[in-house]
């Protein structure tokens, strides 16, 4: 028996024990294994067998934005964080009889014959019936709330219509009718929320990494039509169903193009008042509401019904409006969706940041800016990076176990240009790392050693100038794997920490939580890598803008002032 044969065995183990109506498939989306439940679900349909098509069953588009989404992250080596190898959404049988709420996993990626996806059924048609039958009803209740609150208001214009009415008359009259008509329209708008409130109920929604979503409309967009959309800013976890979401953008991207005669979209996402704006974000004047409203009636392909843009809103209780955008010059369509609550989750038992060691003797490891010294910092293009490592001293035998990095440009971190990697150790883990570490013996196991990360990441680094928050520790790291690795680095670098003291004189707090505290930039508990970089990144940014109103507006001047502030602190500490 092959490895494959007792791979699929054990899953059909498993399987058979599953009251959920469960589906494996490969990667062409052909149906390898399915459970009895399944076979139940699907009783109608004759396509439901091995080797037959899953698209012969259940509507192709969903599915296929639910693998292009698991092949972004597969393909951006988004390891860092576990919990994103599925994704959760809604799709109908081909006919369109049964709507279905979906789960896919991508459950052995590196197997000889490709990744196996399972897909888990639940059958929400009735759920999603009933619930609307309680939104019909409350808009029936509704319009014979009308009738009365018309009569009212007729009352009311007679009264005025006839002002030579006995005065004592006229007040009660009034006083009934004003106190009537108060209590008709709260109960009117409580019923309207009401119904509101159980017509977005009636669709799933799930929690969809901005990252994930913005991602996979860049790519189809490119792929598909050529049309290059940039993502932006630092990924947020919203509340949404991601397919109709995808094709919401990707209409307005074509029509923000279009309309604007533009070749350049920004897709940005912003943590608003309990939402997350997705921000498309271009180079010129605003679109006017009238045009906005008019979007809302474009049709939405490979949808059930046939949705429109304001159907998909409403289902997550939006609009979509247009304004200039903060960056002079440029304008916005802004489409509000609901947030997540996992935006400020905290984990049980949330990985403890090591004490931070500061060592001004090494300001020497940030490099020289050469040509770049007259450079405008506005100008420049950066890399912000962070690493992970056993310990404090390279020279004692400590050993990086990831870097992370993300790409400013233009002043946008382009948080779709990211680079996360794992590094394999010479030797297991030292036993006093481990509480500090969110990696585990078992996650580096097949891993890439550092001298091929290291070389993957000076080519992704290219001749941006480098950006970390303490980074002369991280580059004493990097030069002791010089020889190993045969890579230099020798790109100028800025440290958050010394822009901080350039800034600030007096600091005497250097972390990067109360560095972002006295910034206005909120740092996720404990400490994740990629997080980190988003976290000093827009530390970086603010610190620039701070610079630029002290006087220094080149990397030359910068780094002249970094070294300063650096010779202060090592005379201090000697």
């Amino acid at each position: 028996m092959t490895a494959k044969d007792t791979e699929l065995e054990r899953l059909e183990t498993i399987l058979r024990e599953l009251r959920e109506a469960v589906v494996a498939c490969d990667p062409q989306v052909r149906i390898i294994l399915y459970n009895s439940s399944a076979r139940q679900l699907f009783r109608n349909y004759e396509a439901m067998g091995l080797g037959r098509s899953l698209y012969e069953v259940c509507a192709r588009a969903p599915i296929e934005h639910a693998l292009r989404m698991l092949k972004g992250r597969s393909t951006d080596r988004n390891l860092f964080d576990p919990e994103q190898t599925d994704a959760r959404f809604v799709c109908a049988t081909v006919d369109e009889t049964m709507l279905l709420r979906c789960h896919i996993s991508q459950i052995t990626a590196d197997a000889p014959h490709g990744s196996i996806f399972v897909f888990t059924f639940e059958d929400i048609t009735r759920q999603i019936a009933e619930m609307g039958g309680q939104g019909h009803l409350l808009e029936k209740m509704i319009k014979q709330l009308r009738a009365p609150l018309t009569n009212l208001g007729t009352a009311v214009e007679n009264l005025k219509d006839y002002p030579h009415m006995e005065p004592e008359i006229r007040r009660e009259f009034e006083e009934i009718i004003f106190r009537e008509s108060a209590e008709l329209t709260h109960r009117f708008e409580t019923l309207a929320r009401e119904a509101g409130r159980l017509t977005r109920m009636q669709w799933p929604l799930f929690d969809v990494y901005s990252a994930d979503l913005i991602g996979c409309v860049a790519r189809k967009l490119k792929e598909e039509e050529g049309i290059t959309v940039t993502m932006t800013g630092v990924p947020l976890w919203l509340h949404g169903d991601s397919y109709s979401l995808m094709l919401v953008l990707e209409r307005l991207v074509r029509i923000v193009r279009l309309s604007r005669n533009v070749s350049e979209i920004d897709i940005e996402a912003l943590l608003g008042d309990r939402r997350v704006y997705i921000d498309l974000v271009w180079k010129g004047e605003p679109i006017p509401q009238a045009s906005v409203d008019s979007m809302l009636t474009a049709r939405l392909p490979d949808t059930a019904g046939g949705m429109t843009v304001a159907d998909v809103l409403e289902r997550h209780d939006s609009e979509i409006w247009s304004q200039p955008h903060r960056r002079m010059g440029y304008a916005v369509l802004r489409v509000p969706v609901p947030d997540s609550p996992r935006q400020w989750e905290v984990p049980d038992t949330p990985v403890p940041r090591r004490r931070e060691f500061y060592d001004f003797s090494l300001a020497a490891e940030m490099g020289e800016p050469g040509e770049m010294a007259e450079r405008r910092l506005a100008s420049l293009s950066y890399v912000v990076f962070d690493t992970e490592t056993t310990g404090l001293s390279p020279e004692e035998g400590d050993e990086i176990l990831a870097i992370a990095a993300v790409r400013i440009v233009n002043g946008r971190i382009l948080s779709g240009e990211r680079f996360e990697r794992f590094i394999r150790p010479r030797g297991p883990l030292p036993e006093r790392s481990r509480r500090f570490l969110d990696i585990t013996e078992e996650i580096l196991r097949d891993e890439s050693p550092v001298e091929v990360v290291l070389p993957q990441f000076k080519n992704f680094v290219g001749d941006a100038v480098l950006v970390a928050h303490n980074g002369i520790f991280d580059m004493k790291f990097f030069h002791m794997m010089e020889e190993k690795s045969g890579v230099r680095l020798a790109n100028p670098m800025l440290d958050t920490l010394l822009l901080a003291l350039i800034v600030n004189p007096e600091r005497k707090d250097f972390t990067l939580e109360n560095i972002g505290r006295w910034l206005g930039v909120e740092t996720p508990a404990g400490h994740v890598i990629m997080g980190d970089c988003y976290v000093t990144a827009q530390i970086f940014l603010k610190l620039l803008e701070l610079l630029e109103l002290a006087g220094m507006s080149t990397l030359g001047e910068v780094m002249a002032a970094s070294e300063k502030v650096a010779e202060e602190k090592r005379r201090q500490f000697r």
